[in-house]
């Protein structure tokens, strides 16, 4: 990569920061560090904007407070409940449950323009339209910490059994302290709902 393709990646990169900190307000979200978010029906759906060379790429991620809490419940940081609520976006101990994701080729600033506007008007639309019944119905297409999700739906669904079975087979290892993963975490947990 030549200097000046450098230096017009760093011109676009920062002219979309520009852009997303100018417009996000319009919108009615909010903005925590690199998360535009907002709150609807113990929902929290955030979507994150970034820029790779010439490709801009727009994250969506949604989810039921539930997950959350259900995960510092089991990791014993339940006093994150009365964090501020962007702490659901952008903590390390935290569910990041992305349901969808957007590329685009952008070869000029007005096009980033366009992408930002349609990408804030898609996180209001997700807010009205995607609903925690949707979550339940999707969530095993999310990649990212699948696994933990996995177990904590199955914990939130009551069926315990199966949340054991999972930290068995799979012994997630994330998510824990020095001595003890989140498998072994949320097994403790669950033993003492059971």
């Amino acid at each position: 990569m030549t200097r000046e393709e450098q230096k017009k990646y760093k011109e676009m990169s920062r002219y979309l920061e520009a852009r997303a900190k100018e417009t996000f307000p319009k919108y009615l979200l909010k903005k925590k560090d690199f998360v535009f978010y907002l709150v609807k029906n113990s929902m929290f759906y955030s979507t994150m904007l970034s820029m790779h060379q010439d490709c801009l790429q727009a994250c969506f991620c949604a989810k039921p407070f539930w997950l959350d809490d259900i995960l510092w419940d089991i990791l014993e940081m339940g006093n994150n409940r009365a964090a501020p609520v962007s702490l659901r976006g952008i903590g390390a101990f935290t569910i990041q449950s992305q349901i969808r994701e957007h590329s685009y080729s952008v070869k000029a600033p007005a096009q980033i323009d366009e992408i930002v506007d349609r990408t804030f008007k898609e996180v209001v639309e997700l807010s009205g339209n995607y609903r925690e019944a949707d979550f339940l119905a999707e969530y095993g297409n999310i990649r990212y910490q699948q696994d933990v999700i996995e177990v904590i739906v199955s914990i939130h669904n009551g069926e315990y059994e199966k949340a054991l079975a999972l930290c068995r087979k799979k012994q997630i290892g994330y998510f824990g302290d020095v001595d003890k993963g989140f498998s072994e975490l949320a097994s403790e947990y669950i033993q003492k709902r059971r």
